[in-house]
């Protein structure tokens, strides 16, 4: 960064690094002071309109279209100079986050009776107040705590947020697992001359940590990595209604169970702790048949309390142990393994299928071939980050699907990409 001795251009301080945007100017989208209203005023009819839409109804994806809207909004007050600032200095935002976990600043504040001085956070963890004030200013510029008066703090919806464990290990996944790979990604890259490489060994992660390990073994090493790994994967809905809240299961799935309450309904297949599995228990508690949940052993060992779920320790890539069940639901598991690996994973729950009566339940992002919401698009590079995967279009799913003997006969996305693709055998 260009020193520059304090000198002051138009009105705006340069000393350091502030060269101009830093303090609000919007180089490009302001000119001699003058907005160009035209622009922005289309943009404010736009939010209006679709978040009254968003209000009429709720949809989720009027409430898509209504972020998006505001989000463009954002970007145009901005202008494109300041635009660059904000997303090049972007990560600061999320390390400080991941800072204010450490300090137990978020549930400090979220168990105060009222506000909490400087000097009592930083009390906490006996943390320098300097470095203290400096996380907070970051924390009350994107509202993750307030500042209630001068070195005086207080809690926001996003500081109450922040003491939910599945956002707690969110942050802890993909900081501390995975921010280090990013800042290697593109070196990666440039070394492979942007080709694919496939293989769950073979990718970013790897080159940037020196392994040859999975991620998957290195996480199983230590307890505390593998707690951290399933809160995230229980919380990694988001906002986002489950499935069974917006499929029709009852119509799809439970009035075609022709079996007896003795025969297998449904197998959640590396279903992790089984938190899908009471989600679709609490939802259709009338639905007949036995349920299984299985995954690795030290998975299932931990499962939630009172899963009204047989549990079977299982390794995807051998033959599956239920046959015939009515349905073979998978949440999150393919997008974890390459094309080629996903192929194998497959094969072993086409054999455990009964044709014209066996289902696959697939739970994955679906991308669009246009304009792809943030969330996938970001999500999908977070799969090659941790796992040299990828997230997959509807004509890439039907194509691995077919391949495999499947016919995929329905795809519901819900409006941000994540949905579900029902598959059967192919007659």
């Amino acid at each position: 960064m260009t020193q520059s001795n304090g000198t002051h251009t138009n009105g705006t301080q340069t000393n350091g690094a502030t060269n101009g945007s830093a303090n609000g100017t919007a180089n490009g989208s302001y000119k001699n002071g003058t907005h160009k209203h035209d622009h922005v005023d289309s943009l404010v009819d736009k939010v209006n309109q679709s978040v009254g839409t968003f209000q009429d109804g709720h949809a989720e994806k009027d409430r898509l279209a209504a972020l998006k809207a505001a989000q463009e909004l954002v970007r145009a007050l901005h202008g494109p100079k300041d635009n660059v600032y904000h997303l090049v200095y972007s990560p600061t935002q999320a390390m400080c986050v991941r800072i204010g976990i450490d300090l137990e600043i978020f549930s400090t504040l979220s168990k105060a009776s009222g506000p909490v001085t400087l000097q009592e956070l930083a009390a906490v963890k006996n943390a320098s107040p300097l470095i203290t004030e400096r996380v907070l200013r970051i924390l009350a510029g994107i509202e993750y705590v307030a500042e209630h008066d001068v070195h005086v703090y207080s809690a926001t919806r996003m500081t109450h947020q922040m003491t939910d464990r599945f956002s707690i290990a969110m942050v802890k996944f993909i900081y501390d697992f995975g921010m280090p790979t990013v800042a290697k990604i593109p070196e990666f890259l440039r070394t492979h001359e942007y080709k694919f490489i496939e293989g769950s060994t073979s990718g970013p992660w790897q080159y940037a940590t020196n392994s040859e390990e999975s991620l998957w073994d290195w996480i199983a090493k230590s307890e505390e990595r593998l707690d951290i790994t399933h809160s995230f994967m229980e919380g990694d809905r988001g906002s986002r209604p489950p499935w069974v809240e917006w499929f029709p299961v009852q119509e799809q799935l439970i009035d075609t169970f022709t079996g007896s309450d003795e025969d297998v309904f449904l197998v959640d297949v590396a279903g992790g702790r089984g938190h899908d599995i009471r989600t679709f228990r609490e939802k259709f508690p009338q639905a007949r048949g036995r349920f299984v949940l299985e995954d690795l052993e030290h998975v299932i060992e931990q499962s939630v309390d009172g899963l009204q779920a047989e549990k079977i320790a299982f390794d995807l890539f051998k033959p599956q142990p239920i046959q015939g069940a009515r349905v073979y639901y998978m949440k999150f598991i393919l997008h974890d393994w390459s094309d080629s690996d996903s192929l194998k994973i497959l094969q072993q729950v086409r054999e455990a299928m009964k044709p014209g009566y066996s289902v696959l339940v697939i739970e994955e992002f679906i991308l669009p071939q246009k304009d792809c919401p943030m969330l996938s698009a970001m999500w999908d590079w977070e799969m090659m980050v941790f796992l040299n995967s990828l997230e997959r279009s509807e004509g890439h799913w039907r194509r691995l699907l077919d391949e495999t003997g499947f016919e995929a006969k329905c795809f519901y996305p819900p409006g941000d990409g994540q949905g579900i693709i029902m598959a059967e055998l192919k007659q």
